[in-house]
C-alpha cells in the first residue's frame, strides 16, 4: 500500500548558490533552501538533505523547512529522524496538517498503528476535506486488523477523490480480507478502469477471484499483472495456484519455479511446490520442497501440516505425527489435523492417544465426516459396537447419499447383533452403488443370521459376481 506524503508546491525556483560573494547570510539560506527543494524534485535526496542541513544552519527555522527534511529523511529511510522533524514543524506551526499526516506516515512505516491514527485523526480536524488523511489512516486500520474502520475510512476518501485507484484498490483487498469477496470485485474494477497499468489492482482482483472459483478470470488477471511488471513473483505464484486448482500441473509447476527464481525466499512457493510434487507422486521433491518453506518460516503451520500428510502416507507415522504436533502448537485445536495425528497414533498401535485425538476433533466439528469415520472405526475395533453404530448413525445423516457411509453402518449394525437393521443399511449402500460386491456379501450374512438362506445365497452369488467381474477389469 502506498502512503503519500504532501509536498507544498512552489512557484519559482531559485538556482543561484554562492554567486555573490556580496550576499549576506540570510541570502546564503535562501540558496540553500532552494537548492534543496530542486534536489529533492529531481530524486537526489542526500544532496536535499545536505542542503536543508545548511539551510537551517545558516538561519532558516521555518516549519516548511523541517517538514521539507523530514520529507528527505523518509526517502531516505529514516523514520525516525524523520518524526523529530515533522514533530518540529509541528511545534512552529500547530495547524499544519501535511505535518501531522506525514509524522502519521512514519510512524505507521514503524508499525506504530496507534501513534499513526492519532496523527491521522488530527489531520482530519484540521482539515475535514484531506482525502490523503483518510485514506492513510485507512491503511493503519486496516495494519490493525480492524477491517470496518479500515473499509469506512477508504469510502470516505472517495467521497472526497473519487478518482482515486489505490482507495478504490485497498477498499476492495480489505473487502476480501473481510470476506466479502464480491462486494471487493467492482472496487477493482474501478481502480483498472481509473488506472489501466495498475499491476497491483490486476493482481488483487486475480487473487480474489481465486477465492471465488474463478480460476480462468484469476489466470487472466495475474497474466496482465504480469505483463505489466514481469518480475513480480507473487502473480507468478498465485497464478501457479490457479493453475494446480484447474488440475494444469505442468502450467503451475512452471510459475512456482519462475516465482521461486525471482523471490527466493518466500515460503510459501515451496510449501505449494511441494504439496504439487506430492500431487504428483514425488513424495521425496515434496518433503524436500516443504522443509525448505519450513527453514525460512518455522512458524508456517500450515508447511508442517502438508509435510506431515506426506510423512503420514508414506509410512513415516513417528516424523507424522511430530508435525501435526507442531501445527496444533502454531495454530491451535483443528479437527483435520486432530484426525490425521490420531490415525498415526492408531497405525503405531497407541490406541488411547487415536482415541483421544479423534474425539477432541469430534468436539471441535461434531459433523466433520472424516471425524466421524475414524470415531466409528476406532470404537469398532475395540469392540465397542455400540458406540461404532452411533458415529456411524451420524455419519450418514452428514453424508445420506454416501454408499460406504451406509456399508459401514450396516457393518456395525451386525457385529451388534442388530441384523434386520443391518439389512437395512446395507440396501440402501446398494442402491446407492449397485457394483460394491462388499455391501452383497455383508447383507448375505445378515440374511444368513436371520434365516433367509435364499437371499443370502442370492447376495453371495451376487458379490462373487462382482469380484470376477472386478478382477477381470483391473
Amino acid at each position: 500500500m502506498r502512503i503519500l506524503n504532501t509536498i507544498i508546491v512552489f512557484g519559482v525556483l531559485i538556482t543561484v548558490a554562492f554567486a555573490f560573494p556580496q550576499e549576506t547570510k540570510s541570502q546564503y539560506a535562501e540558496d540553500f533552501y532552494e537548492n534543496a527543494k530542486l534536489a529533492y524534485r529531481a530524486g537526489e535526496y542526500s544532496k536535499a538533505l545536505d542542503y536543508f542541513n545548511k539551510a537551517i544552519k545558516a538561519g532558516i527555522g521555518t516549519a516548511d523547512v523541517y517538514f521539507r527534511r523530514g520529507l528527505s529523511l523518509e526517502k531516505l529511510g529514516d523514520s525516525t529522524r524523520a518524526i523529530e522533524d515533522y514533530t518540529q514543524a509541528i511545534q512552529l506551526d500547530p495547524q499544519m496538517e501535511t505535518a501531522y499526516n506525514n509524522r502519521g506516515s512514519a510512524y505507521y512505516r514503524q508499525g506504530s498503528f496507534d501513534q499513526a491514527i492519532k496523527d491521522y485523526s488530527k489531520a482530519i480536524a484540521l482539515n475535514p476535506s484531506y482525502s490523503l488523511a483518510y485514506y492513510n489512516r485507512g491503511n493503519a486500520y486496516y495494519g490493525k486488523g480492524a477491517l470496518d474502520k479500515s473499509i469506512a475510512d477508504f469510502t470516505k476518501a472517495l467521497e472526497l477523490d473519487p478518482t482515486d485507484p489505490d482507495s478504490y484498490n485497498n477498499r476492495g483487498w480489505a473487502l476480501v480480507q473481510k470476506g466479502e469477496i464480491a462486494k471487493a470485485i467492482p472496487d477493482f474494477n474501478r481502480a483498472i478502469d481509473i488506472n489501466p497499468s495498475y499491476s497491483l489492482a490486476y493482481y488483487n482482483r486475480g487473487a480474489a477471484r481465486i477465492k471465488l472459483g474463478d480460476n480462468d478470470g484469476a489466470i487472466a488477471d495475474l497474466s496482465k499483472a504480469i505483463d505489466l511488471n514481469p518480475e513480480y513473483s507473487l502473480a507468478f505464484f498465485q497464478r501457479g495456484n490457479a493453475y494446480f486448482r484447474k488440475n494444469e500441473l505442468n502450467r503451475a509447476m512452471k510459475d512456482y519455479d519462475e516465482a521461486a527464481k525471482l523471490n527466493p525466499n518466500f515460503p510459501d512457493i515451496y510449501n505449494n511446490r511441494g504439496w504439487l510434487f506430492f500431487t504428483k507422486g514425488d513424495v521425496a521433491n515434496g518433503i524436500k520442497d516443504v522443509s525448505k518453506s519450513i527453514t525460512l518460516n518455522p512458524d508456517l503451520a500450515r508447511a508442517y501440516a502438508n509435510r506431515g500428510w506426506m510423512y503420514q502416507s508414506s509410512g513415516q507415522c513417528p516424523k507424522a505425527i511430530s508435525d501435526f504436533s507442531r501445527t496444533l502448537d502454531l495454530e491451535g485445536p483443528s479437527a483435520a489435523v486432530l484426525t490425521y495425528r490420531g490415525r498415526c497414533y492408531m497405525e503405531a498401535g497407541d490406541r488411547d492417544k487415536a482415541v483421544s485425538d479423534f474425539q477432541q476433533a469430534f468436539s471441535i466439528d461434531p459433523n466433520n465426516s472424516e471425524v466421524l469415520t475414524v470415531l466409528g472405526e476406532a470404537k469398532e475395533k475395540s469392540g465397542d459396537y455400540r458406540s461404532a453404530v452411533e458415529y456411524f448413525r451420524k455419519l450418514v445423516l452428514v453424508k445420506p447419499n454416501d454408499a460406504a457411509a451406509y456399508l459401514k453402518l450396516g457393518i456395525a449394525l451386525g457385529k451388534e447383533g442388530k441384523f434386520l437393521e443391518s439389512i437395512n443399511a446395507l440396501s440402501k449402500s446398494i442402491k446407492l452403488d449397485p457394483q460394491n460386491g462388499d455391501s452383497y456379501f455383508k447383507r448375505g450374512i445378515a440374511y444368513e443370521f436371520v434365516g433367509d438362506t435364499v437371499r443370502a445365497q442370492a447376495d453371495f452369488t451376487k458379490a462373487k459376481d462382482l469380484s470376477i467381474n472386478r478382477k477381470s477389469v483391473s
